[in-house]
């Protein structure tokens, strides 16, 4: 019992030493300047799925047939965004089963009706009926941004050339931009 008083003694007292010696120097609070946060944000903007029905009072006689959906771009409409947005990628992905050569139009529309951005890309058409996938991704530069932080609408148009064929099929359109801030002055 003697010794275990005694090993429990030394014990504690080497214990306490060492949490003693081993504290943490001076905490520098200067540091929080130097902070920097960089959240990454998904926003989604246009969704829609047109099919054959879409097309029913159409002529399909016309060369080229063009679907419209547009949306307001809420997340541009705040100047703390605008102002520490560092990065945006625009991603879209497209499922098609229409034989027609098809391309998408986004168009960043101003409060004046001006478009500051407009991004093409090529729909991969079905042969066969049988679901086509295309995904385009861009990432704005800095004068992009710069050029859509005054667009407050997205206008996106799939645009398919008929050639005088029967149109069926389906399309499927999903985007989103995915945008990064940096904060620094907090």
């Amino acid at each position: 019992m003697k010794y275990f008083l005694r090993y429990v003694s030394v014990v504690t007292l080497i214990t306490s030493v060492l949490l003693y010696t081993s504290c943490v120097d001076d905490v520098d609070f200067d540091q929080t300047q130097d902070i920097v946060l960089s959240p990454t944000v998904d926003a989604s903007l246009i969704f829609f799925t047109i099919d054959t029905s879409d097309f029913e009072s159409v002529d399909t006689q016309d060369a080229i047939i063009t679907v419209r959906d547009t949306t307001r771009l809420e997340f541009l409409n705040d100047d703390f965004i605008r102002e520490n947005l560092i990065e945006v990628t625009l991603d879209f992905q497209v499922d098609n089963t229409f034989g027609q050569s098809l391309v998408n139009r986004a168009a960043f529309i101003n409060n004046a009706g001006e478009e500051q951005l407009v991004v093409f890309f090529d729909i991969i058409s079905s042969p066969d009926g049988s679901v086509q996938r295309t995904e385009f991704t861009q990432v704005l530069s800095e004068e992009d941004i710069q050029a859509i932080s005054n667009a407050n609408q997205l206008a996106n148009e799939v645009i398919l050339t008929t050639n005088g064929a029967s149109i069926n099929g389906e399309l499927s359109l999903q985007s989103k931009a995915i945008y990064k801030l940096e904060f620094s002055d907090l």
